[in-house]
């Protein structure tokens, strides 16, 4: 049941947005063992001013990207692996210039008590009565 929050400094077609969606979600599904149908992404574009170092970032494109994933659910390898494979195919997305800014990744481990959606905590629902 993850969560993730794309925000960038830039404005994409909405074919390219579509992609990123199918792919992040392909992504979390093969290599962390989420469920797709329980994915939800947000992406919010357009996002300024991004500042690096304190000079406004306005020729390449940066991003910040956080995933909300139950705590315990996967191991150090696995996440390892999805921050490389994400950070990778969103580079190329974004173009030759991305990797000129820092990019952030985030893997928000959240208690199984803490959060669920529809109601229900990931902690009941993995622990029916």
């Amino acid at each position: 049941m993850p969560k993730l929050i794309l925000t960038l400094n830039t404005q994409l077609p909405q074919d390219s947005i579509n992609m990123i969606a199918t792919n992040l979600t392909s992504l979390t599904q093969t290599l962390l063992n989420k469920q797709p149908e329980v994915t939800r992404i947000h992406v919010n574009q357009n996002q300024s001013p991004c500042f690096v170092n304190a000079s406004l970032v306005t020729e390449s494109p940066a991003f910040d990207l956080a995933i909300y994933i139950t705590k315990g659910t996967n191991t150090d390898a696995q996440k390892s692996e999805w921050l490389s494979a994400t950070y990778h195919f969103l580079s190329n997305v974004l173009g030759e210039n991305t990797p000129t800014q820092p990019n952030y990744i985030s893997i928000i481990e959240l208690d199984a008590a803490s959060w669920g959606y529809n109601g229900l905590s990931q902690f009941t629902r993995n622990n029916p009565v």
